[in-house]
């Protein structure tokens, strides 16, 4: 996606930009100099064009482009992540509770850019049967796919800056004093973007919107694309009922499943762990992806011993969330037991996913010739040097060997998979107070085994609440640095247990206690929402700053 780079603010607000030259450019602005609506909109070849100044995806790792926001940084305004870095400051304030309105970044970038998104999508939709198209079913398809994008738009406001609140819909390309609007509800939020999902999974035609695109055309919304997002939203706001109707059409569709590898060792984690890597890239548990989403991985995340940066510093309390290999979590284990594996993950065999997901001290087998060493003060590694992790916990999580070389890769990130699905339906099932449902159990038990790890202990897990937990931590423990724990933690209201007090790293033998890196001060519901760039409420006098702001 292009970067803006020559704007200014008509009105000091974000919402329109007026400039000259470039499709982009033509679709943000209206410059009465420029090329007119008249001239540009006449084939579908313009249309196309447009559609594609319409897309903008997160993706995992940071990749210089303003509109794009770095999901594997970000969860480090979780108890999963402390970020480090001599860039976006912004994500650390968020993280540790001192955040302000003029932080900038982040929480600027994404206000601004969104809305001029937005208003790509209302401008397309408001001209795109002007032009002329040989095949009409191309025009249908293009606006099913804008429709879903303008969802997904509004859909990442609400929850970043308008959980509690709302935010302005924007349902028309605006211009003078229209640019200044009020929030909306968030009920009216939620029928507005639900709207355009169920227009486009309404759809029956596949050859104007299939249900899932063939490999080729995977960048374009599907009715699927559609389902997920619609899934993931109603979930969001507790609207359960609706997520879980989404969640089972994508479940009762088949063109889902869980992965396997082909891979024949005898590693009890492989199938979660291939599914991270080159290994597994194209398989058939992917709904939505972004394509090269992690191609600054190994730079961002590994230590500086390995030519990386060291941003994404794994927390002990993720660490400690794996259960043990036989399925108990260790909270149930004796003050004893437990302290020993807090202090050696390795002491005992644990969740195979604990070793795909997090490089801890002493690891010799991740990486070939290599032995993390975040307690030897000799080693580059050592986690209070400059570009190491500092917790002592290094993310492994799509480490790959083949980008070790170039410190970059092409590893897609995936934000929509079914073990997400399954996931959902559960949770649905669970709040509903259906919890004794045999898809509770079935799906969990898909999802674990899969894993390397065994059924759910009915004798344990036979009450709501110890389902919740299960469900939880699994979620927790599955989903890792897949953008999803930020959103689980206000969904679930736990913020503020979760993300206050000290964060804590691995356990170091040297002073005989666990890494303190920093102490959190998140207030909730404040901390529900990000706050609205300040000069957004400066020129604005029809919005104000979300609750606690």
């Amino acid at each position: 996606m292009k970067v803006i780079n020559k704007m200014k603010i008509w009105g000091m607000a974000s919402l329109i930009l007026l400039g000259t030259t470039s499709c982009d450019d033509f679709l943000t602005r209206d410059n009465p100099k420029g090329v007119t609506d008249d001239d540009f909109w006449k084939t579908m070849n313009e249309c196309e064009s447009a559609l594609g100044q319409c897309r903008s995806w997160p993706h995992g790792t940071y990749h210089y482009t303003a509109p794009n926001m770095a999901l594997l940084h970000l969860e480090g305004n979780t108890d999963n992540e402390y970020f480090l870095s001599n860039f976006q400051q912004q994500v650390i304030n968020m993280g540790n509770g001192s955040l302000t309105p003029t932080s900038g970044g982040y929480i600027s970038s994404i206000w601004e850019y969104y809305y001029i998104y937005i208003r790509r999508c209302n401008r397309f939709l408001e001209h795109v049967n002007d032009a002329y198209f040989t095949i009409e079913k191309e025009r249908q398809r293009m606006i099913a796919d804008v429709k879903v994008w303008r969802a997904w738009y509004h859909m990442q406001l609400l929850l970043w800056y308008g959980r509690n609140d709302g935010i302005p819909i924007v349902s028309t390309a605006l211009s003078g004093e229209d640019i200044y609007q009020k929030r909306n509800s968030v009920e009216e939020c939620l029928e507005f973007i639900n709207k355009d999902l169920d227009d486009v999974i309404s759809i029956t035609d596949d050859e104007i919107c299939p249900f899932l695109w063939d490999e080729g055309n995977r960048s374009r919304m599907s009715r699927s694309s559609a389902l997920a997002l619609k899934m993931d939203l109603n979930l969001q706001f507790k609207r359960y009922d609706v997520a879980k109707e989404a969640a089972k059409k994508l479940i009762d569709s088949g063109a889902f499943e869980l992965y396997y590898t082909t891979a024949t060792d005898d590693d009890p984690g492989k199938n979660f762990r291939d599914l991270f890597n080159y290994t597994g890239e194209q398989n058939k548990e992917r709904i939505i992806f972004t394509n090269d989403g992690l191609k600054e991985f190994w730079f961002r995340c590994m230590g500086t011993i390995l030519g990386g940066q060291g941003t994404c510093a794994v927390l002990k309390s993720l660490v400690d969330e794996f259960e043990t290999a036989d399925g108990k979590p260790l909270t149930s284990l004796s003050p004893e037991e437990r302290l020993k594996l807090e202090k050696n993950p390795f002491y005992m065999d644990r969740d195979p996913r604990l070793y795909c997901t997090v490089v801890v001290p002493g690891d010799s087998t991740s990486i070939s010739n290599y032995k993390y060493e975040p307690f030897n003060e000799s080693s580059s590694d050592y986690f209070s040097k400059t570009g190491a992790v500092r917790s002592g916990y290094m993310l492994k999580k799509w480490l790959s060997e083949q980008d070790r070389a170039s410190g970059r890769g092409s590893l897609d990130y995936v934000l929509y998979r079914y073990a997400e699905v399954l996931l959902d339906y559960v949770e649905c099932l669970v709040e509903l107070g259906d919890w004794k449902n045999p898809d509770v159990e079935k799906y969990l038990n898909m999802i674990r085994n899969r894993a390397g790890m065994p059924n759910m202990d009915k004798s344990v897990y036979n009450t709501q609440e110890k389902v919740r937990e299960l469900y939880r931590r699994e979620r927790r423990v599955e989903l890792a640095f897949e953008g999803k724990r930020y959103h689980d933690i206000r969904r679930w209201g736990i913020g503020q247990e979760t993300m206050n007090g000290p964060i804590y790293g691995a356990y170091n033998p040297n002073t005989d206690a666990f890494i303190t890196i920093e102490n959190r001060n998140c207030v909730f519901p404040k901390n529900d929402s990000w706050p609205l760039p300040q000069s957004e409420v400066t020129a604005n006098p029809n919005i104000g700053q979300p609750i606690g702001w």
